[in-house]
């Protein structure tokens, strides 16, 4: 080879393309400090739920003494006395008892646990037992029937009660992901005029849009990701377990993020200003979809197809069972609480992905600079 003579390089092709716009689009939300702030919202917020309810006087834990205990006769299986060889059982309504801890005393006195005194339903052998509406059976092999039964306990807040506090901020959090990230993602790059330097390059509009996009999501992953890991080490260290939901639920909050995060790229494509698509973005999911849904709620219409009204799905997964739609009346008026079946919230999302994404690539394409 010659000196002086130029090194050929190959131009990237389309899909090689997409990892390198990915890079910079991450490189500029961290020296913007989006991605930061976006972190340091989450952690505030996780914190601010953490602490205020043992603040306020409503601890995660703690020991009970006396608890009364509702003795019954073995009528309520409608099996005749004798038929068991237990005699009498016991009602116990608190959920979060540590088993292990739980004491039962009879009249004042204390009454060690065992084959021949008492058990605890579906443990060491007893039979399980479900009665709707009671959290604890107790089966007793002596008769206690009229007796002052008590039982003392170690407890603790529910892993569904817990994890579930802070779900609630899930689908706010995504949205602020949504706006940070793809908000102006599109729009941006025209206001600013950046778009003169960038799509004279040999670069489809395509790649830049899937890079942008990879980018956005990878953000808002992150993000999310975070918060679901600080919910998880909490509960873990507060509780001692996690809801068995919760990846679950992340899950879905993976979905609603592609989905919003398409969205926030739609409106960014069709508005010409940055502050419009931000201020759009965030209000429509924070305030203008789910005022919607509560006057269809009041209307008596269940509107699966609402984007935020599917996205209730990320909390309520935790609760078991899964909450069924009812209807109440209350002076005159008749209240109606709907909830989001889980398969179709899934696809409700799904298609509100698909179809922002498509449209919102459509309109990147079609979109010119002027001025």
């Amino acid at each position: 080879m010659s000196e002086g003579q130029p090194q050929q390089r190959k131009v990237p092709s389309d899909f090689t393309q997409i990892p390198i716009v990915w890079r910079y689009e991450l490189l500029k939300y961290l020296r913007s400090r989006r991605l930061i702030a976006s972190i340091a919202i989450a952690f505030v917020v996780i914190g601010l739920i953490y602490i205020l309810p043992p603040a306020l006087g409503n601890p995660y834990s703690g020991s009970e003494t006396g608890s009364n205990v509702t003795v019954v006769g073995l009528d309520v299986l409608g099996l005749p006395p004798g038929t068991l060889p237990y005699q009498s059982i016991g009602l116990f309504n608190k959920t979060g008892v540590s088993l292990s801890s739980l004491t039962i005393s009879v009249n004042g006195t204390e009454i060690p646990r065992g084959a021949t005194t008492w058990l605890i339903s579906g443990t060491n052998g007893a039979p399980k037992v479900d009665i709707p509406g009671v959290d604890v059976v107790l089966l007793f092999v002596v008769n206690v029937t009229g007796s002052d039964v008590t039982a003392s306990y170690d407890w603790n807040v529910p892993a569904e009660q817990f994890d579930g506090t802070f779900l609630n901020f899930a689908s706010i959090l995504i949205v602020i992901c949504a706006t940070f990230f793809g908000a102006d993602a599109i729009v941006g790059e025209y206001q600013n005029r950046t778009g003169y330097l960038m799509f004279p390059n040999p670069i489809k509009r395509g790649s830049l849009f899937f890079g942008k996009y990879a980018a956005s999501m990878t953000a808002g992953i992150v993000v999310i990701g975070i918060f679901y890991a600080s919910i998880t080490i909490l509960s873990l260290l507060t509780i001692g377990k996690i809801d068995a939901d919760l990846g679950l639920s992340f899950a879905y909050a993976f979905e609603y993020l592609l989905a919003v995060m398409a969205i926030a790229y739609f409106i960014s494509s069709i508005l010409k200003g940055t502050t419009g698509a931000t201020v759009l973005t965030f209000f429509m999911f924070v305030m203008i979809l789910p005022i919607v849904d509560g006057v269809s709620s009041v209307a008596g219409v269940k509107i699966s197809a609402s984007i935020t009204f599917a996205a209730g799905v990320l909390q309520y997964i935790l609760q078991d069972p899964y909450p069924h739609d009812s209807t109440q009346a209350v002076g005159g008026m008749t209240f109606h609480s709907y909830y989001p079946d889980p398969a179709m919230a899934a696809l409700t999302i799904f298609i509100y992905a698909a179809v922002a994404i498509v449209l919102s690539l459509i309109l990147f394409k079609r979109k010119e600079l002027s001025g």
